[in-house]
């Protein structure tokens, strides 16, 4: 027997399906501060309200649901992950969902509230190795190798085709939620969101190319980083894949010293302005929506929404062509590392540039 199970996925066994999705369908909502900035109409898709607080619950818990479709009936894969960030809360809340055991490498720099969650939250085993991700990431794959007790799954952060599959399911959404709204979907000019490793951007582009087949109607994507993390801008100014030395930008969920080589040749394809932002840029727009929407972001996130509340310093009007007919949205992709005392450091440390 075959049964949709309404993202564009089946489950090929028999009997019902019992493992509901990880993500919800979020909303799309009107600013009315970036839309009168601009010209246009800019909307915000909500991803900070995922279960896991970022669009992570899509990609990864996409790959955690179909670990489980593929495996026996019964079968409970012990999911394995080397993030301390939004992938690892992610991957977290998916196996607890399902009743998978769950193991989770963190760097050292892991803040203690992201431990707290991890295991206290999700149930996670959380393990701190290596000063960097890399390393926690090297142990992981290590762990999953020498893994005997059963079925195991490496989840990596961003690098693998269902967390890309699963992230453009939110481009189905957005394009569904459009013309529900009244607007015709031709309209749509730009998406802009947040790159660390690529997986929300490769998700973003198999999606857009879904809807938009066409070379010359599909909508550009703005892809944002930060200064000391622009891993993909500097790779496309070298024509090549670069890692990046170190990652001195504070918005670590963008911590990626390599692009994965799915989201480059993407990018190389794809309609895709490549903007970097500064970090008091990024803290500025965390602010700005948190003060307009009332919803709590991370610098990651923040730095989606950089050049449209500082659009007087990316000119994204002119770039876009915008006009009062055009159409924008920017994917507020959330997060769950900031703080209130990391918010209000970051206020003082940058407060002579906001």
């Amino acid at each position: 027997m075959t049964i949709s199970t309404g993202d564009g996925v089946s489950d090929n066994r028999d009997g019902p399906v019992a493992l509901s999705k990880t993500y919800i369908r979020t909303p799309l909502v009107y600013s009315q501060s970036l839309s009168k900035a601009t010209g246009s109409t800019v909307l915000l898709k909500l991803e900070v309200l995922q279960p896991s607080s970022s669009f992570k619950s899509r990609g990864i818990g996409h790959l955690v649901r179909q670990t489980l479709l593929n495996s026996p009936p019964g079968t409970k894969p012990h999911i394995f992950t080397s993030s301390g960030g939004n992938a690892g809360c992610a991957a977290a809340q998916a196996a607890q969902k399902y009743g998978c055991p769950c193991t989770v490498v963190v760097p050292s720099n892991i803040a203690p509230h992201m431990v707290k969650r991890l295991s206290d939250a999700y149930g996670a085993n959380v393990i701190i190795h290596g000063s960097m991700w890399r390393e926690a990431d090297t142990k992981i794959r290590q762990m999953v190798a020498e893994h005997r007790d059963g079925p195991a799954r490496y989840c990596p952060p961003f690098d693998d085709p269902l967390i890309w599959e699963g992230n453009s399911f939110m481009i189905d959404e957005v394009v569904e939620q459009l013309q529900e709204a009244g607007y015709d979907k031709s309209k749509l000019k730009a998406i802009s969101c947040s790159v660390g490793g690529g997986g929300l951007f490769a998700g973003v582009v198999a999606g857009l190319k879904r809807h938009y087949p066409s070379p010359g109607e599909q909508p550009v994507i703005i892809a944002v980083e930060t200064y000391g993390a622009e891993s993909l801008n500097a790779s496309l100014k070298a024509g090549e894949l670069v890692t990046l030395p170190a990652i001195s930008s504070i918005a670590s969920s963008l911590g990626a010293d390599r692009v994965s080589s799915e989201a480059f040749e993407a990018a190389k394809t794809y309609p895709t302005s490549s903007v970097v932002v500064t970090d008091a840029q990024a803290v500025g727009s965390c602010l700005k929506i948190l003060d307009e929407h009332r919803l709590f972001v991370e610098p990651a996130c923040g730095a989606a929404l950089a050049p449209w509340y500082y659009s007087d310093k990316y000119d994204l009007t002119s770039q876009l062509k915008l006009d009062e007919d055009s159409v924008a949205v920017i994917v507020v992709c959330g997060g769950s590392t900031l703080t209130i005392e990391s918010m209000l450091h970051y206020k003082h440390m940058f407060k002579d540039e906001l």
